[in-house]
């Protein structure tokens, strides 16, 4: 994923910073739990992921360039018996989507196995599609430009959440959550079977219910950090599991600007510490997420910089670094915007 990013490496004295840039996204389909002799309908938001479609006319030049992959795939990648092999430039109207207005485009599958002409024995696990123009030079993706991916299932005990909203990577990931101490989480999960079903937050129960395939519950966040959301399903003695994780924010700190910084990346004498100071007025909150410790890519309280009491500026200073060493980083404004150092 941050291969795919843009990349900007601002080479300071002693430690060196490298700031990556980046954007979120949603793909529906019908039935929920498609198996690979269904039938199935796929619909795109192109104001989600990277808008690639987000206004296009006309509506009818879009079309769809899609595969699957099977067990014999080496990777997400490696999309197997991609329809009719089309030159990804030239339209073809056996796959040109239906417009739904409201940019929404929709396309239909008829049995999911004969339509890809996949072989018996051979065990689809996911359909690879993107949306595109008919020349292919603009093309709907992910938010951070991958393809899209629809789980194929079997027959065995299933689930997945609905709310929150999903990516459809190759690893589903929610979109953006944005949530601050005192706000509640809609959340829903659904299992292809009925089902016993129970809800976690951060490992306690927070709802259950027997004998049904959907479980909805509400809860009041009242503790900032990272936290986890788990579903299960059981039937009989098998049970499936479904989680992710999430940050919740509490009021940013206000703090004037240290003496003597400036817009960006200030070193400290000895190159073990920097204030990294960002322009961004009228926003609610903005962390730092990268490769510093204890950060991992993950929003995490220690790293929610400091507001000024103007609202204009955001400042973070951040020790135990290593002389000589990169540090990929990126800003992540309000939960769900991702942006690289801009100075």
């Amino acid at each position: 994923m941050l291969a795919m990013m843009k990349r900007t490496l601002l080479f300071l004295s002693g430690v060196i910073f490298c700031a990556l840039q980046g954007k979120a996204q949603l793909l529906s389909w019908s039935p929920d739990f498609a198996k690979d002799n269904d039938n199935i309908s796929i619909t795109v938001d192109a104001s989600k992921g990277n808008q690639g479609l987000l206004n296009y006319n006309p509506v009818s030049d879009v079309y769809v360039h899609t595969g699957v992959i099977t067990n014999l795939s080496t990777g997400p990648t490696n999309w197997r018996y991609v329809k009719f092999n089309q030159n990804f430039n030239v339209p073809n109207a056996q796959l040109q989507a239906t417009s739904l207005g409201g940019n929404k485009w929709r396309f239909d599958i008829t049995n999911i196995r004969s339509y890809y002409g996949v072989p018996a024995g051979e065990t689809i696990l996911r359909i690879a599609i993107l949306f595109r123009n008919g020349n292919g030079t603009v093309v709907q993706r992910n938010a951070d430009a991958s393809d899209m991916y629809i789980p194929v299932y079997d027959n065995s005990l299933a689930v997945r959440f609905t709310a929150p909203l999903f990516q459809p990577l190759y690893t589903p990931l929610p979109e953006s959550i944005v949530k601050q101490v005192g706000d509640n989480i809609q959340l829903t999960a659904i299992a292809n079977q009925s089902s016993g079903m129970k809800l976690f937050l951060d490992g306690t129960e927070i709802h259950s219910a027997t004998a049904v395939t959907t479980i909805s519950a509400n809860p009041l966040l009242t503790t900032s950090g990272n936290h986890t959301v788990r579903v299960d399903a059981t039937v009989g003695a098998v049970t499936k599991s479904e989680s992710f994780s999430f940050f919740v924010a509490t009021a940013p700190n206000v703090a004037p600007l240290p003496a003597g910084v400036r817009d960006g990346i200030n070193y400290e004498a000895g190159n073990t510490a920097a204030t990294l100071v960002l322009y961004a007025p009228g926003k609610t909150r903005v962390s730092v997420i990268g490769e510093f410790p204890g950060s991992n890519w993950v929003e995490q309280t220690n790293y929610v910089m400091n507001k000024t009491p103007d609202g204009n500026y955001w400042w973070l200073r951040i020790t135990g670094l290593t002389p000589g060493q990169e540090y990929a980083f990126q800003y992540l404004v309000d939960g769900t915007l991702k942006v690289g150092e801009p100075y």
